[in-house]
């Protein structure tokens, strides 16, 4: 593996069987040049840069973010993938450490945005949530600043974006509206049954996994078809005639909201799902 370019003693850029990776570790081109061959027993993180956008927008980001933060950025990912027991995209070295470079030039200046998703972010993405905390506290620590713990609020939602399935980085406002409709469509439930769900329950959290594919699907317009039995979805709707209505309300404010139609499948799933949880709720 030769290199095409040296970034900084961490990072380089490498040429193999014709295409070109952008490869991190600990001192991986200390005293090395271009045409250099490393050590590949340095490597820590490979990145396949697949277009020339992303290959450009990396690069930038390279050349612009200072070592010290890149190190944060490669911390907190390792931190969170071994937290959330997953891979993230790649995606999140460029997004995350945009968002902490802003994040501690705010800081300096003594400015303060407000997320309004705080309560949503802290009830529907727990785990991210946490990641998220720890983040800050990696942040505060390396930087010898003080960012609020609201910050693990923008940071938890850049690790769910890093985690849907065909992210492309450009996504992160799906993900707040993902985060805004799942908040709508739980309130419909609350309000129409008249009860408080118990958020710690093994059924909440089934349930929630549930709908959060299922939002995904709304703001992304990809439409759940499975080729469902017409009579099943007649016998459920008879039996569970408040699950039904309920449905209908949610499906109501997503066709207005979203422009999005839901199918008589994905009705049918959330009928039962609701039922489901409304009977483990009272039990």
């Amino acid at each position: 593996m030769q290199i095409v370019k040296v970034f900084n003693n961490n990072v380089v850029a490498i040429e193999s069987n014709g295409q070109e990776h952008v490869v991190m570790g600990r001192g991986i081109a200390f005293q090395k040049r271009m045409g250099d061959v490393i050590d590949e027993s340095r490597i820590e993180k490979t990145f396949t840069l697949e277009s020339k956008e992303s290959r450009e927008r990396f690069i930038d980001f390279l050349n612009e973010m200072p070592q010290a933060e890149i190190e944060t950025v490669k911390e907190i990912v390792k931190m969170a993938e071994a937290r959330l027991n997953k891979s993230l995209h790649d995606t999140i070295y460029v997004t995350l450490a945009d968002h902490i470079h802003y994040a501690l030039s705010r800081y300096a200046e003594g400015i303060v945005i407000r997320n309004p998703l705080v309560w949503e972010v802290k009830r529907f993405y727990g785990p991210e949530f946490a990641a998220g905390k720890e983040a800050v506290r990696l942040i505060n620590e390396r930087h010898a600043v003080h960012l609020e713990e609201e910050e693990a609020v923008s940071i938890a939602l850049h690790f769910v974006n890093a985690s849907m399935s065909g992210v492309k980085g450009e996504s992160l406002h799906i993900v707040t509206e993902m985060t805004k409709a799942t908040q709508a469509i739980m309130t419909i439930i609350t309000y129409h049954f008249q009860v408080e769900l118990d958020e710690e329950s093994h059924a909440y959290a089934r349930f929630l996994t549930h709908l959060k594919f299922f939002v995904q699907r709304i703001v992304s317009k990809t439409m759940l078809k499975v080729g469902g039995d017409e009579e099943l979805y007649e016998m459920v709707k008879s039996r569970y005639p408040l699950a039904f209505n309920c449905v209908e309300k949610i499906a109501n404010l997503i066709t207005g909201k979203y422009d999005y139609e839901v199918s008589k499948d994905e009705r049918l799933y959330l009928m039962i799902h609701i039922e489901n949880l409304m009977k483990q709720n009272q039990s």
